[in-house]
């Protein structure tokens, strides 16, 4: 059985970022939400939470409001919050497209979203989900290029990347982070 009981989806709100590579957190708990037939309410904090119950107990979904590097402000709303108990779910720009990574914790690699969460809960002792969205060409700064859509032809892959991150989020849940590491740290059949 998993300690995790609390999926965070970092991301940044409204309609301009929705298919952003910057929302991939958002994406991924919109599909498990969808799979298991949960709806979304407000949160305590800046956030929308779900609340998935299950026979070993219930699991939050949780998606911040607020813009990326802001982030950890959503976890105010959440009183008593236990770090291991906790994964957040990112993009990465040091992963190729396609590549997922789980870890039991670990530094912020840079992501603001990360570094947010951090200096909240006031330890980097947190799982997360980092899902690949590779590097960007040489004429982009990486700051435009996370808040870039994907491609058409990107879309494919980065749809069955999600699948597989909603995959191991439920492994996570049901099976246990080192279990998830396994099964999951690689690239996600593109």
């Amino acid at each position: 059985m998993s300690g995790i009981s609390i999926l965070f989806g970092l991301g940044n709100p409204g309609r301009r970022y929705g298919q952003t590579r910057h929302n991939l957190g958002h994406e991924t708990l919109d599909l498990l939400a969808s799979r298991h037939g949960l709806s979304w309410d407000r949160g305590e904090g800046p956030s929308l939470v779900s609340r998935w119950e299950r026979e070993s107990g219930g699991v939050i979904l949780l998606k911040s409001t607020t813009y990326m590097n802001a982030s950890g402000e959503a976890l105010k709303g959440l009183p008593g919050l236990e770090p291991d108990r906790l994964i957040v779910i990112c993009d990465d720009l040091s992963l190729p497209l396609g590549m997922l990574r789980i870890r039991g914790q670990g530094g912020s690699g840079g992501h603001l979203g990360l570094e947010s969460v951090s200096i909240s809960i006031e330890t980097e002792a947190f799982a997360r989900l980092r899902l690949g969205i590779g590097s960007p060409p040489p004429a982009i700064d990486w700051s435009e290029f996370v808040l870039m859509p994907f491609l058409l032809e990107e879309r494919p892959d980065v749809d069955r990347m999600l699948t597989t991150a909603a995959d191991a989020l439920e492994m996570v849940v049901t099976e246990g982070i080192d279990q998830a590491m396994q099964g999951y740290n690689r690239k996600a059949d593109v």
